[in-house]
């Protein structure tokens, strides 16, 4: 067993290396810039606890194997397990999806309430020491041993007292606001190359109280508006319920349409969607925040799996190296991921072992790619987005569409193509033959469809079957 490891962030990829890494090192410690609240309360450095979160089935599998009883304390605590295309009235931008059962579950809670159950867990384990109010500023060298990484240098903010941190592995986890690549550079290391799809969104966010109840003809838990480019419709919405009877109402904007900041602009943009459901909802709810306001959603790739010579002793997981727009739902669950490649990289290859950072950053590569392909993909759809990567080929593009249309009414589609959205089963299954051709088909038909009727959207829903 290895002596010491240094974790640099404590949000949900850090708390998740940390539980891997209590296996194979007699300490670990976690720092993290803010200060961290016993239970579950926002902190100045996660802005984005601020908005809508899902934890989808994968990542629900991957915390609660992590840290075991997550789950029941999290329904406990007040976390909604919903099945999002039967308990949501859902706009896709071909049009309403029939309400069905998916067979996968979606977890909506607040950031807050998920990140303290996971913090509490990993502190009982006695192993982890997590250091508040600490900023890391830079990789520790030894003079002997220069082209290693050998712990971390950091400050204690308050007090102003520098410490060097010794560690035979260093990890960061600190997320968007990484400075890895300036250490790295600092030091003489390779520093990896960036792509970077941007279609230029936003979020604006309010929180509600929900009323004690809604009237009849409200069936939905959850409400999910998307945009529709091809129409000129560039901003949509959601609610999700959070623990405590809230709501939190999050207006998503793209290609350069922000929505509003301000609490008028905010109501007057809910009226101006698709649908005036969310609208609606917000008028039924009582309004316990002012709106908060995030533009910082890039897809951002940094790719340490093609560093020829990466700096030993040093890896990076999760949003450190793959950030996505937030807006589905992948990061929480990319972080558990990030977690387990760790841990299986520690079970093959020895810490010493000069191939251990590249088998690493590789392993980590595959279990984020698909993640990385699905929210691309979908944000190339808009006009301006800026990227690093090759637009989608026609038939790709019409291959993506097809999904949505055939999604909408097709219960065999929605079933097998939900697992992939949830990360549970890889892209590749969407083109199994039978699959492929049932949602090729079915696009087709939509398009069709579409150009013969255009009849105009339904304001509001289908009603629910009750199965």
């Amino acid at each position: 067993m290895q002596n010491h490891a240094v974790v640099i962030g404590a949000g949900m990829s850090g708390l998740s290396a940390a539980r891997v890494l209590e296996r194979f090192f007699e300490k670990i410690t976690v720092l993290d810039r803010d200060e961290l609240p016993e239970g579950p309360t926002a902190r100045a450095g996660v802005p984005q606890a601020r908005h809508v979160h899902a934890l989808v089935t994968r990542g629900a599998q991957e915390l609660d194997a992590l840290f075991p009883g997550f789950l029941a304390e999290y329904e406990a605590k007040g976390a909604h397990k919903l099945d999002v295309s039967y308990d949501g009235a859902v706009l896709r931008y071909p049009g309403w999806q029939q309400p069905m059962r998916s067979g996968c579950t979606a977890y909506l809670a607040t950031r807050d309430l998920t990140e303290s159950i996971v913090r509490r867990r990993l502190r009982e384990g006695g192993r982890v020491e997590i250091l508040p109010r600490t900023e890391a500023t830079g990789l520790y060298v030894r003079p002997d041993a220069p082209g290693r990484a050998a712990g971390v240098l950091a400050v204690q903010r308050g007090g102003g007292t520098n410490l060097t941190l010794p560690a035979d592995l260093v990890v960061d986890a600190s997320g968007r606001s990484s400075k890895a690549p300036s250490w790295l550079a600092s030091l003489g290391a390779e520093v990896p190359r960036e792509e970077v799809v941007d279609c230029h969104s936003g979020y604006s966010s309010r929180w509600y109280e929900a009323p004690e109840a809604l009237p009849a003809d409200c069936w939905w838990k959850l409400v999910w508006l998307d945009p529709s480019p091809e129409e000129n419709h560039f901003v949509g919405g959601v609610l999700f319920p959070v623990e405590g009877r809230r709501w939190i109402i999050t207006l998503v904007g793209y290609a350069k349409h922000y929505p509003p900041s301000d609490e008028e602009g905010f109501f007057r943009a809910l009226g101006a969607l698709r649908s005036p459901v969310l609208q609606r909802m917000a008028e039924l709810g009582r309004p316990v925040s002012p709106v908060y306001s995030s533009r910082a959603n890039q897809n951002r790739l940094r790719r340490f799996d093609k560093l020829t010579k990466p700096l030993p002793g040093f890896v990076a997981v999760s949003d450190s190296v793959c950030t996505f727009n937030p807006v589905y739902g992948q990061g929480m669950t990319v972080a558990t991921l990030s977690a387990r490649a760790l841990e299986s990289t520690l079970e093959r290859v020895s810490l010493g072992d000069p191939g251990f950072e590249r088998v690493f950053f590789g392993s980590q590569h595959r279990a984020a790619r698909d993640a990385w392909n699905l929210a691309t993909s979908a944000d190339m759809r808009f006009p301006g987005v800026k990227s690093d990567l090759p637009a989608p080929s026609r038939f790709a593009s019409f291959f993506g569409d097809s999904i949505l249309r055939t999604m909408n009414h097709d219960a065999e589609v929605l079933r097998r193509v939900t697992p992939v959205y949830y990360m549970l089963k890889p892209t590749r299954t969407l083109f199994e033959p039978d699959l492929a051709a049932r949602i090729l088909l079915g696009g087709a038909a939509g398009v069709a469809a579409a150009r013969l009727r255009r009849a105009p959207l339904s304001p509001n829903p289908p009603p629910r079957p009750e199965i």
